[in-house]
């Protein structure tokens, strides 16, 4: 597919994050009553999902040591469990399963997961943990677990076949998708003007302008302060 003349957002990576973004992008638009068709464009040097989304285990869970984390993870689980044919997603759980020095950050989890509502389970003590592991596993031996956190959201997804749905949100949201462009340069004009010349940079999820000079090379550009 050829680049187009011209477009207001442009998103570089077509992996998990840039198709999300040109998904969402799109149904903000509509909701807005804007038409986003020709207006959004993710371009990636290779295909969708050649990056790390391609190769990333897929795990779906809420469980981080940042407390900023929490709610937005508990958000990307409602992404991923609204459409689990889309995404490939199998609502399985998600367990943390730890020895002793780590019991402390594991109850932290717990109870910042409790505040804000997502259901899971904490289980101390040595003899507790094995009891309810064997419960779910009957062969269940390692030694040395005094703590089971156990996510009953969350889950994995086939990576590669998640980002197939989500490349089809993205297109049904408006966006255009160009594989194998190669980003060449990036640059600002004048505040309130428009683009004119070449510029060198790193481009991302930018209201922009863009210009090239043919259908495999291009530059990104950012009109600051330019609103139509």
């Amino acid at each position: 597919m050829s680049l187009p003349s011209a477009a207001r957002y442009v998103i570089i990576g077509a992996g998990i994050h840039g198709l999300s973004t040109a998904w969402n992008l799109g149904a903000m638009m509509k909701a807005r009553d804007e038409d986003p068709e020709g207006q959004i464009l993710v371009i990636d040097k290779g295909a969708v999902g050649d990056g790390a989304s391609g190769i990333a285990c897929g795990v779906v869970r809420n469980n981080y040591f940042q407390p900023a984390m929490r709610e937005l993870m508990a958000h990307s689980v409602d992404v991923w469990e609204s459409d689990p044919e889309a995404f490939a997603y199998h609502s399985v759980g998600y367990m943390q399963i730890s020895p002793d020095s780590m019991t402390e950050g594991v109850r932290t989890i717990w109870e910042q997961q409790q505040a804000i509502g997502y259901e899971s389970t904490l289980i101390e003590g040595e003899d507790e943990s094995r009891s309810y592991m064997r419960e779910l596993f009957s062969d269940w031996r390692a030694e040395g677990i005094t703590s089971v956190l156990h996510e009953k959201r969350g889950g994995y997804a086939n990576n590669v076949a998640s980002l197939a749905g989500l490349r089809e949100k993205a297109v049904a949201a408006g966006a255009r998708i160009v594989e194998g462009t190669t980003v060449t340069g990036a640059g600002v004009a004048a505040r309130g003007g428009r683009i004119a010349g070449s510029g060198a940079g790193v481009a991302s999820p930018w209201n922009a302008r863009l210009a090239w000079s043919d259908d495999r090379y291009l530059a990104v550009w950012k009109a600051w302060g330019d609103d139509d």
